[in-house]
């Protein structure tokens, strides 16, 4: 093996082989090493003979893990493969209620007032500068940290009834909660070089999946 000139002051040359570059990878320890035929010579002076399926092999990795043929953005992709994975995390998760669409008429006390009617309960998850799609994926996650199923919205048609006194000199109305979570997510990525950066950190507050609901007076 000859050694070529040095393209810099203080840098070795590329190694070649028969007085020209084969192709090099890395292996163990660090060292470069030159393929050729069905064999690697190692700079330690170290021969090691491949059989020749594993030599082409090795001939066909060693071009695309060459680090001078890498442009900084796969350098960076091969020295963290994570970059631009993008995860979200849930806490603060707590039980809570939401206003759902049914409410009854004000009724100035005192006396009793009375919900009646046979109609589709619907309430929304509360939610603000999130695109409905990346919205699915917090609800997705949260259902998991939370251990409970939530979502962006639950309706359910049925007869509702509930009655409920009212206090002399208050006027009150009755309204329908259903049962919900509050939490906050947080979305973050990996960047180059391999670090974390957070897009954004939000609070939501989903319903629970489920026929759970209370009824509630209101002024």
């Amino acid at each position: 093996m000859h050694e070529g000139a040095n393209s810099a002051a203080g840098s070795a040359a590329l190694p070649t082989f028969d007085g020209k570059i084969v192709s090099h990878i890395r292996v163990q320890n660090g060292q470069r090493a030159l393929i050729s035929g069905g064999q690697i010579e190692l700079e330690s002076g170290q021969i090691m003979k491949l059989r020749r399926a594993t030599a082409v092999a090795l001939m066909a990795a060693s071009v695309t893990i060459a680090p001078a043929a890498l442009g900084g953005g796969a350098q960076a992709l091969a020295a963290c493969p994570e970059v631009g994975n993008v995860y979200y995390s849930i806490s603060n998760g707590a039980k809570s209620w939401l206003k759902t669409n049914l409410r009854s008429d004000y009724l100035r006390g005192p006396g009793t007032i009375t919900y009646n009617k046979t109609t589709t309960s619907s309430v929304n998850a509360s939610v603000s500068g999130t695109t409905s799609a990346e919205a699915g994926v917090v609800f997705a996650k949260a259902s998991v940290s939370l251990s409970v199923t939530v979502g962006g919205s639950y309706s359910k048609s049925d007869s509702w009834s509930y009655a409920a006194h009212v206090a002399s000199g208050q006027t009150k109305r009755l309204q329908q909660y259903k049962e919900s979570r509050s939490f906050t997510a947080k979305k973050t990525r990996i960047v180059a070089p391999c670090t974390t950066r957070t897009d954004w950190t939000r609070k939501f507050n989903a319903p629970v999946k489920s026929a759970t609901y209370k009824w509630q007076l209101t002024s």
